[in-house]
């Protein structure tokens, strides 16, 4: 009568348990005279119980056996329940999966791992055995046929694979199991995910090693557009982030869809070398490395390896939207240099310069003004960058007044909810800053000068441009001619026919004959300035004299360039007292007239034989900051602004001409337009002018000053572009009814011919843009000027 024990002992179990799902240990022979409604291998359904087996009423219980062969005892109650459609379910739940799984791997005979299989089952009904076995962690049962042959079939609703279901559960050893039981790489769910997709929000080394197995999905889009890369970054998996790239990942594939990603793709390889470089919390955010950098040789690094500079994020912002963000003055700089579109909006139509504004970051919003930032362009509230900008605040006053000063239009009449700095029939324009101290007014002379000028009706060509030395302060140069070109609507070299230029000014004359757009030179000069002047002076000449023959060519020469005429000047250093020399395009006079050249100096090169490069190398050696060009120096030594120097060689030139009897190509001056590179502060010198023997410790002291003071003084006239350089020249030109036209700015503070500093030079170029605009009349009159002279 034992059996009836256990079978009592069973059914009060079954009347009495709480949870009718939970794993029961049994004993088989209770069930020997139990009505038996379906069976699967070891998986049995009894019922009912009390009831007639034709009669489907009653209670119901599935139990697992242990094969016969192993035990003779040994069962599970898996479930009991009193309905016989639910038994039904379970039976067909568990049939094909449960003894498999079991009888796979003798370790799972308990009934607290067939507890967990069960629930596993009722909780993903629609997976396979082979799911099963990976989620249960159970390698070896990967060696059963049985199961081996469901390694790549997918699950019906999410599409996954066992292998994807290892990576989601980041079991490395799953991972390589179903590896080698040549589990499907290619495999795609029903979003389109990879196994990529699944193990870039896992850890490094699940995907380190589906990298080193396959790499055929590295760059493909899921069903939302994203790559493995986007979904490493959104998931903040910076480890992830870093194995992909260096697998070779395109950062160049871009989320949104609003705009194409270049066709090239970038490959930026590893970015372990600079970690501390990128800014981690912004990868979650997705993008590029771009988005992340914080450091200006990185980006150039990243866009160096076709890294797409206006690739969009998460937030469809560019680099630029972030750096305008995180306040990386030097990165928006940098990406702006290497011409970067600062007028692309993000989801909420932001340009960079909507964002400056409301961050309230003064440098940021010079700098993209500066690169041409549309002050017009509206987001997808309608608004311009001068919307909104708090007036009752000192940086909001501030931030107004640098948009209004170049021209930021006011809001139209139908925006209701604008301020005083903004609304359309206000007229509060925010603060200006104090002017810089000036050595005099001269505005009233200067314009009695400019009455006394022909009409040039009749006239044609003799327009000359001049442009002064000054180092880095040729970026003010770039500046003003940006704003000229806008009115003439023509490229600057159709513009005249004379240019002069010395130092940076000669190397820009260079470039703008050389038929090199404006904007280009002012990214070149950006980054001429970053690489050149780097180290202590003076500054290897190896890198400078690189980024010249990068610009100009290794073999173009001063005579490729046809027109306009080019007059650069630099210093002959091989005889004293020294002489300008002037780089020509053309014959000099002295060779129209066959002068032969004086012995024993060596003749100067020909037109033909000097290459741009060395043109510029010449005229750009200012001692102490660059070593000299053979027997060439800095022009600047003598004609700092080139004008008069401009208007005696077109003068001889003329001559020349004439004596030999080609009247018919002499034209004369018609037009002078000089542009200098800033007029700095007046200030007070408070050391004693005077050098003298010295008779005491005290006037050593006085006497070591004082030397000091007039090498300062003698530094600034030698190099003099200002003041009476420019007087003489405007008077020479009212003296023969020439128009004349001087362009230089005030700036706010001496900028060194050596400045690195982003924060100066755009405060720098942003008072040159305040400048032009407040001579815009002039300018309208000097763009009819240089058309009717065409």
């Amino acid at each position: 009568m034992s059996w009836f024990n256990t079978f009592t002992s069973n059914v009060k179990n079954f009347l009495n348990i709480e949870n009718p799902n939970k794993v029961l240990d049994v004993e088989a022979q209770a069930y020997i005279h139990v009505n038996i409604h379906s069976r699967e291998d070891s998986l049995v359904l009894y019922g009912p119980f009390g009831g007639q087996s034709s009669d489907k009423s009653g209670n119901y219980e599935l139990v697992l056996h242990r094969p016969f062969n192993e035990s003779l005892t040994e069962a599970y109650s898996i479930c009991r329940c009193s309905e016989f459609e639910i038994a039904q379910k379970k039976f067909l739940l568990f049939k094909d999966k449960l003894p498999a799984i079991v009888s796979a791997c003798k370790e799972l005979y308990n009934s607290t791992q067939i507890q967990k299989i069960c629930d596993t089952i009722i909780d993903h009904p629609t997976w396979n055995i082979a799911h099963l076995a990976t989620v249960l962690g159970q390698a070896d049962v990967f060696s059963d046929k049985r199961i081996a042959r469901f390694i790549n079939v997918q699950e019906e609703q999410s599409g996954i694979s066992p292998l994807q279901l290892a990576i989601q559960y980041q079991n490395i050893k799953m991972v390589q199991a179903l590896l080698n039981k040549n589990a499907s790489l290619d495999h795609l769910d029903s979003d389109n995910n990879s196994v990529l997709h699944h193990a870039a929000s896992t850890n490094k080394q699940i995907l380190q090693l589906l990298c080193e197995k396959s790499k055929s999905t590295l760059n493909s889009r899921n069903i939302t557009g994203r790559t493995p890369l986007h979904m490493a970054c959104a998931a903040d998996k910076r480890e992830c982030v870093h194995v992909l790239l260096e697998a070779g990942a395109d950062v160049n594939i871009s989320v949104s869809e609003r705009r194409s990603s270049l066709k090239t793709p970038g490959c930026v390889g590893s970015i372990e070398n600079f970690p501390k470089k990128l800014h981690g919390d912004d990868i979650k955010h997705g993008g590029t490395p771009l988005h992340w950098a914080c450091s200006r040789e990185v980006i150039q690094a990243l866009v160096s390896n076709n890294c797409d500079i206006n690739s969009l994020n998460f937030d469809q912002r560019t680099a630029l939207h972030v750096m305008v963000l995180r306040n990386r003055l030097d990165c928006l700089v940098t990406l702006l240099s290497l011409k970067a579109d600062c007028n692309i909006g993000d989801k909420d139509g932001n340009t960079p310069l909507h964002l400056a504004v409301k961050e309230g970051n003064e440098a940021c919003v010079k700098t993209l003004l500066i690169f041409g930032a549309d002050m017009t362009c509206v987001n997808n509230s309608g608004h311009l960058p001068r919307h909104g900008i708090p007036c009752d605040t000192e940086p909001g006053s501030k931030i107004l007044y640098i948009l209004h000063s170049i021209g930021a239009p006011r809001c139209p009449a139908y925006e209701t909810t604008c301020n005083l700095g903004c609304k359309h029939d206000e007229t509060y324009n925010g603060v200006m800053p104090p002017p810089p101290l000036s050595a005099g007014n001269r505005d009233l002379l200067d314009s009695l000068l400019s009455m006394n000028r022909s009409d040039p009706i009749g006239r044609k060509k003799g327009r000359v441009l001049s442009l002064d030395g000054g180092g880095i302060r040729g970026l003010i140069l770039i500046v003003m001619l940006m704003e000229l070109e806008k009115y003439v609507n023509r490229p600057i070299y159709e513009c005249f026919d004379w240019i002069a230029g010395t130092s940076t000014g000669g190397i820009l004359a260079l470039a703008v004959a050389s038929k090199k757009s404006l904007f280009d030179c002012l990214c070149l000069y950006f980054k001429l300035k970053d690489m050149a002047f780097c180290g202590k002076r003076p500054y290897a000449t190896e890198t400078f004299e690189n980024i010249l023959r990068e610009t100009f060519g290794d073999k173009t020469t001063m005579a490729d360039i046809k027109e306009p005429k080019l007059m650069i000047t630099s210093t002959l250093v091989d005889r004293l007292p020294v002489d300008l020399h002037l780089f020509r395009n053309y014959q000099s006079p002295s060779e129209i007239l066959s002068i032969p050249h004086c012995e024993p100096f060596l003749k100067p090169p020909l037109a033909s034989e000097h290459f741009l490069w060395q043109t510029a190398r010449a005229t750009g050696a200012a001692p102490t900051y660059f070593r000299s060009f053979g027997r060439f120096l800095d022009g600047g030594l003598i004609s700092n602004n080139p004008t008069l120097d401009a208007l005696t060689e077109i003068e001889e030139h003329n001559a020349a001409l004439k004596a030999i009897g080609k009247e018919d190509e002499v034209y004369p001056v018609s037009l002078v337009v000089s542009l200098g590179t800033g007029v700095i502060p007046v200030r007070l010198l408070t050391n004693e002018v005077d050098v003298f023997r010295p008779s005491s410790l005290w006037d050593a002291s006085k006497f070591v000053f004082g030397v000091s003071t007039m090498g300062i003084i003698l530094t600034d006239q030698a190099t003099q572009a200002e003041g009476r350089v420019v007087d003489r020249a405007r008077s020479w030109c009212s003296s023969t009814n020439i128009p004349f036209h001087r362009f230089s700015p005030p700036i706010s503070e001496n900028i060194e011919m050596d400045t690195t500093c982003n924060l100066k030079l755009t405060n720098m170029l942003w008072e040159t843009m305040v400048y032009m605009h407040s001579r815009s009349h002039e300018l309208k009159e000097l763009a009819n000027i240089i058309k009717e002279l065409d």
